[in-house]
């Protein structure tokens, strides 16, 4: 017999059998499923228009109102029907209704404001007599006790007071007859003399001594001389002579210079050119009219200088005539 080695007939007719069917066969249950899924939602799509009612109508409306009744819920008696049909369609309002306003009240309540409180009132005792009552005590001048009135009065403490302190006294009225005389005295000389006066190119300051008046060189000397020019001379008859006019107290006239040397016939140091600027300006003082046993000159070169001296601006700060008014 002859042995056949090649493929079997029935094997090459058939098609080769694909491995793992049974893996896909879930796929078509899955497409089965989402088909009948999207057909479900399309057909409640479909038959969302059909049941909601149109807009304006009201459910449970009569058909021949021209309104598609609602297909489901309960439906309203004849006589509730016939009313809703006969009203008026409610309007809109773009505002806030009053209930609403009236319910947001109701929950927040309405802001409040705490009262003040009125001022209490001493309550009066009317079965105490008005002859019970003692009268208010005048305030009485006090002196401390032991004291001889040989100085001023105003050179004492007064105490005004309605009742007495340990260790004072009642004042005898010639003391209080004094110290009257005294307050009018110090009322008269405040109003009438300290003050600081505007004056054009004239610094006033008050100073522990009193009142200090501080004018630039430029104003009073020409440059390296103690003559003063006819401006200065105006300057110190007029106003400063004013200023010193309206005080009583003593005047010191102080000269300043810079540090930068001066070497000439007539002042051989700032020392000379100082105490010599202060004298010129206690003979002008002089000639105007103030006393002289008021006056007096004092150099001090550059030992008191206002700014430094290594600039322009500092040099001419220094250079300055100073009067200084004591206060009596």
């Amino acid at each position: 017999m002859l042995e056949h080695r090649g493929p079997s007939r029935h094997e090459s007719l058939l098609p080769p059998g694909r491995e793992d069917e049974s893996a896909q066969g879930w796929m078509v249950s899955y497409i089965d499923v989402m088909t009948l899924l999207v057909a479900l939602f399309v057909l409640v799509i479909a038959l969302s228009d059909r049941l909601s009612p149109p807009e304006g109508g009201e459910a449970g409306a009569e058909p021949g109102d021209g309104v598609t009744p609602a297909r489901f819920g309960v439906p309203l008696p004849p006589a509730l029907r016939q009313a809703r049909a006969e009203a008026p369609p409610p309007a809109r309002s773009t505002g806030l209704a009053p209930t609403a306003i009236t319910a947001a009240l109701g929950v927040a309540g309405l802001p409040t404001r705490r009262a003040p409180a009125p001022p209490t009132l001493l309550a009066s005792h009317p079965e105490a007599p008005a002859g019970d009552v003692p009268a208010m005590s005048l305030p009485r001048l006090a002196l401390p006790s032991g004291i001889e009135l040989s100085a001023p009065l105003a050179d004492y403490m007064v105490i005004l007071t309605d009742r007495l302190p340990a260790g004072v006294e009642a004042a005898p009225e010639a003391a209080g007859e004094r110290l009257t005389l005294a307050a009018r005295e110090v009322a008269e000389e405040v109003a009438s003399a300290p003050y600081l006066p505007n004056l054009e190119g004239v610094e006033v300051s008050r100073v522990p001594e009193g009142m200090r008046l501080r004018v630039e060189d430029r104003l009073l000397f020409p440059s390296g001389q103690a003559e003063l020019t006819e401006a200065g001379r105006a300057l110190v008859a007029e106003r400063l002579r004013e200023v010193v006019a309206r005080h009583v107290g003593e005047v010191a006239v102080q000269g300043h210079t810079d540090d930068r040397p001066i070497r000439t016939p007539r002042f051989p140091s700032n020392w000379a050119l100082s105490s010599a600027r202060a004298i010129a300006i206690v003979e002008a003082l002089i000639e105007a009219g103030v006393e002289p046993g008021r006056l007096r000159a004092v150099g001090l070169a550059d030992t008191r200088p206002l700014a430094a001296n290594d600039t322009p601006e500092g040099r001419a700060r220094n250079r300055r005539v100073e009067v200084v008014i004591q206060a009596r």
